[in-house]
C-alpha cells in the first residue's frame, strides 16, 4: 500500500466526515427515505433470500424501510459483528434478538448464526465515500475488505449495494486492489452502476 494513497484516503475521509456533520436532521430524514425507496423500487428484494444490512453509524443511510420490505417476504437479514481487531462475521438478525454495542458504539446481534459472505444474494455495505469506479472508502479498519475478500473471487457473487448522500460520491479515483467495490450505488438523486 503506497503511503501516498493512504494519505489521500485519510484526507478524503476527514473531509467527508466533516461534511456529514453539516447535514440538518430534517434533510437527513428526507434523504434516508428517498434513497431507501429508490432501492426498493429498483432491486428485486422479494427474491433476495439472504441479505446483509447494517445498523447505521453516525449519519449513514438508515435501513429501516429495507428491513420492513424484506420482512414482507420472510427473507433472511444478517448484520455485521466484529469478533476481534481483524475479524468480522455476519450473523442472523431477527427483531426479537438482543443487541449490544461494540467498541465503536455500533449495535450488534448476540448469536452465533453466521453466514459466509459468498452465500448472500444482496449485501448492503455502509461507506464514508465511493470513488468514480465504485471503490469503497470506509472508516479505515479494513473489516469489510477482509470479510468479503473471499467472495470477490467467486463467480456468483452477491449484489453489493451502497446507499449514500450525493456528496459522498467522489469524482476522483482512490481505490486500491484490495478495496471492496460496489455493483450499484443509490443516492438521493441518482443510481450509479459499476458492474
Amino acid at each position: 500500500v503506497s503511503l501516498c494513497k493512504i494519505m489521500v484516503k485519510n484526507k478524503i475521509r476527514k473531509s467527508l466526515l466533516e461534511q456529514g456533520q453539516l447535514l440538518s436532521k430534517k434533510n437527513i430524514s428526507k434523504i434516508n427515505s428517498v434513497v431507501q425507496n429508490s432501492v426498493i423500487n429498483n432491486i428485486n428484494l422479494s427474491s433476495s433470500k439472504n441479505n446483509l444490512l447494517y445498523f447505521p453509524y453516525r449519519n449513514e443511510i438508515k435501513t429501516n424501510q429495507i428491513i420492513a420490505e424484506l420482512k414482507k417476504y420472510s427473507n433472511n437479514i444478517y448484520m455485521p459483528k466484529i469478533l476481534s481487531d481483524v475479524e468480522m462475521k455476519f450473523n442472523l438478525f431477527s427483531s426479537t434478538d438482543l443487541l449490544k454495542e461494540n467498541k465503536y458504539g455500533i449495535k450488534e446481534v448476540i448469536n452465533d448464526k453466521f453466514l459466509n459472505s459468498s452465500h448472500f444474494d444482496t449485501m448492503f455495505v455502509p461507506l464514508v465515500g465511493v470513488d468514480k469506479n465504485g471503490s469503497r472508502l470506509g472508516y479505515g479498519g479494513g473489516y469489510f475488505d477482509r470479510a468479503m475478500s473471499e467472495m470477490i473471487k467467486e463467480k456468483n457473487k452477491p449484489l453489493v449495494v451502497g446507499m449514500c448522500y450525493d456528496y459522498q460520491v467522489i469524482d476522483q479515483e482512490f481505490g486500491e486492489s484490495h478495496d471492496m467495490k460496489y455493483d450499484v450505488i443509490f443516492t438521493e438523486t441518482r443510481i450509479l452502476s459499476f458492474s
